[in-house]
């Protein structure tokens, strides 16, 4: 790590403050925003408001040792230069007691990899309601006893241990070169864009026939679909390094192209990256009233992200019961909310970087997508194109979710290590090579949630020194094919539904013993 010119003048001065742990807990009582970094505090009271990445991704970040988390997110130039600017003192922890450390023979990780080829999505009562739910419950005991089973494993972690091979491996894919973005995909790709896009306005400009105009609305989906990964790059500022000319990018393609606020996505993505799958403070789990994957989001929770209560109430209790079946419907309807969203962060946040830009960029979509319709030879046939065109997009959402809705929500606290949490909380989705291209590369949602910032084009070439990793530290590497993950995914949402029900019988069953009671006392 080059010196730090701070730092180095700091060091030389006889004054520089040391902060113990009940001097930290005082003073981020008392309002100040706080977080560590390297066994240093950093005070952040006048940056919150103006942090590139959101307030409230920073806002996710105060009171504990983040020194993972902002390494994985930042260039070095944050973490070796910038930060110095905020350093308030030298961190002194409390002497921890001594716990006698649970210590796992390798064979037992080993023993996780060899179980999860032998977890496959299987189908064997016909197409019945029966039949699909007996296969998606049989597959969520499998994987919840693993995720029970890790939670037992794991319980007491040797943080410095998995920090420095954390740090071992950053370096090795460093050396192997996988943090650097590779162009020559991107040219790939942009073919594969102006492909889409060229037969969705062929079809829809020089159609004749309704089935013409659909074909249109599906390659315009398609295109869509695409291009959100390359926008995912400009989000987390994979494409040039470059945080101004990827945000610039990120902007031309999500809100000119996409009609959605990259801002917006940042800002909420960014939340996610920190605190994956925590139900209070991960916006990407907070779906109510149409789907909740943990039973504590019937507790009313407050959502540090929306800044509200979340309310489990009669429309989520309808929705959620029956969110295993609802569950590829209510995302095929994801791009509207995503318009929504978008809409809410634009006028309402109060700090958004190039506001003015970004209206300007959706007012543009909205513009050029209108006329697009507008060529259409009757109503019935726009509307059409509309939902399909958008809800066509539907894979991209089940993607999305696919990795963390299956997957733990434990909160196990402050010092759980940053590796460790986010394989707790994330499945990678296996596939053939060739399939990459649908996925975006991004199928490696766990790699992604250990380095945000390598290009998806490299992700694939990570997974085996991921596995090393894990193996090294004992950690369990989770990974699932297409179907598999999606069968989880769908298990899990019958669970929490079943307890729905059940909640419902029991509330039933209440009040009839309370009528029967009434009756008879009179």
């Amino acid at each position: 790590m080059p010196p730090n010119t701070v730092s180095d003048r700091l060091s030389n001065t006889t004054t520089r403050s040391v902060i113990t742990e009940d001097k930290f807990q005082e003073l981020m009582k008392q309002g100040d925003k706080l977080f560590i970094y390297e066994s240093k505090v950093y005070k952040v009271n006048n940056f919150i408001s103006k942090h590139p990445g959101g307030e409230a991704a920073i806002a996710s970040a105060l009171g504990r040792d983040v020194t993972d988390e902002i390494r994985s997110m930042h260039p070095p130039k944050v973490y070796e230069k910038m930060i110095n600017l905020y350093f308030l003192g030298d961190y002194i922890p409390n002497m921890p007691i001594r716990s006698k450390r649970i210590t796992t023979s390798k064979s037992t990780t080993i023993q996780h990899t060899k179980k999860q080829p032998n977890l496959e999505l299987t189908w064997d009562g016909g197409m019945s309601v029966k039949a699909y739910d007996d296969a998606i419950e049989e597959l969520y005991k499998h994987h919840a006893n693993d995720l029970v089973q890790d939670l037992k494993i794991q319980q007491d972690l040797d943080n410095v241990k998995i920090r420095e091979a954390y740090r071992r491996l950053e370096q090795e894919i460093h050396q192997r070169g996988l943090d650097k973005c590779n162009y020559y995909k991107y040219a790939k790709e942009a073919c594969r864009y102006t492909m889409l896009l060229f037969l969705s306005l062929w079809f829809t400009l020089y159609g004749t026939q309704t089935w013409h105009y659909m074909a249109g609305a599906a390659f315009m989906a398609g295109f869509w679909h695409q291009l959100v990964f390359a926008a995912h790059d400009a989000g987390h500022n994979g494409i040039t390094g470059k945080s101004e000319i990827d945000h610039i990018i990120g902007v031309l393609i999500a809100d000119f192209i996409g009609g959605l606020s990259i801002g917006w996505w940042k800002d909420n993505h960014n939340v996610h990256h920190i605190v994956t799958n925590h139900p209070e403070h991960d916006p990407d789990i907070q779906h109510l009233p149409f789907l909740a994957i943990t039973n504590k989001l019937f507790n009313n929770v407050y959502s540090t992200y929306y800044k509200r209560v979340i309310p489990f109430d009669a429309a989520s209790r309808f929705f959620v019961r029956y969110q295993h079946y609802l569950y590829y419907l209510v995302l095929s309807f994801g791009r509207f909310n995503l318009h929504r969203l978008s809409f809410v962060y634009l006028f309402t946040a109060k700090n958004v970087r190039n506001r003015k830009l970004e209206l300007a960029g959706i007012s543009f979509f909205f513009t050029w997508f209108s006329a697009l319709l507008s060529t259409l030879p009757s109503w019935k046939i726009r509307l059409a194109y509309l939902f399909v065109s958008y809800m066509l997009t539907f894979p991209l959402h089940v993607q999305i979710t696919l990795s963390h809705f299956g997957m733990s929500t434990e909160d196990k606290g402050p010092n759980e290590p940053f590796p460790a949490k986010m394989l707790r909380t994330t499945m990678d989705v296996d596939c053939p090579e060739w399939l990459d291209w649908f996925h975006g590369g991004l199928q490696y949602q766990a790699v992604h949630h250990l380095f945000p910032r390598i290009p998806r084009h490299n992700l694939r070439d990570c997974v085996p020194l991921v596995r090393k990793f894990c193996d090294e530290v004992n950690l369990h590497y989770y990974m699932y094919n297409f179907s598999t993950g999606n069968g989880v995914v769908l298990g899990t949402l019958k669970s929490v539904a079943d307890q729905v029900t059940f909640m419902k019988e029991v509330a039933k069953n209440n009040a009839e013993i309370w009528s029967g009671e009434k009756h008879h006392s009179h």
